[in-house]
């Protein structure tokens, strides 16, 4: 996986970077700011049904401020977000969570959305490379990922993202868990 252009440099990264996806279409990335729900609740918006299943493991109608707040609390270490922004149209169209845990602070669990619209175009990828590049820089060299066990596009970004290192079925959930070589 590769991305055109220089790596993103984290210093700036709040302004964004133009990234382009292989249908030709761009997507411009940046660092989620701490509290910015607007753009978490945006791409919440652009799921189906089906979407927000695969993503939160069970049916999810409505995003409450209290999980908005858990998703957006960003302190650039410990938690970090990027989120991807339709550059026509100025809303978020993908993001990806990135936190590290408590206990093993080489271990970080990782999550992706992505609206519909822009499913299946790579963007995913684009951004799973991104944050595995942040995770090293913040010196995380393991990632662990929680899906439903029939999510082929979940498991296949994992795959992406590093050498699978562990994984753990339980109750038609999976933990898939990649080392950053």
């Amino acid at each position: 996986m590769s991305i055109p252009g220089p790596h993103l440099h984290w210093a700036i990264a709040a302004e964004g970077r133009a990234i382009v996806l292989p249908d030709g279409a761009c997507a411009v990335v940046r660092t989620l700011a701490n509290g910015e729900a607007a753009a978490v609740r945006e791409v919440f918006d652009g799921m189906s049904e089906r979407s927000r299943y695969a993503r939160f493991g069970g049916a999810k109608p409505i995003l409450s401020r209290r999980e908005l707040d858990r998703l957006t609390a960003i302190d650039h270490d410990d938690h970090e977000v990027l989120v991807a922004l339709d550059p026509e149209t100025g809303r978020a169209v993908a993001e990806a969570h990135l936190v590290r845990d408590k206990t093993n602070r080489g271990v970080g669990e990782v999550a992706f959305a992505v609206a519909d619209a822009w499913q299946g175009r790579c963007l995913g990828s684009r951004l799973a490379e991104l944050l595995a590049s942040r995770a090293r820089e913040l010196g995380i060299h393991r990632l662990r990922a929680h899906m439903l066990s029939d999510n082929s596009r979940s498991r296949a970004l994992m795959r992406r993202m590093g050498r699978v290192a562990a994984h753990r079925y339980e109750r038609g959930a999976l933990e898939v868990e990649v080392a950053l070589d």
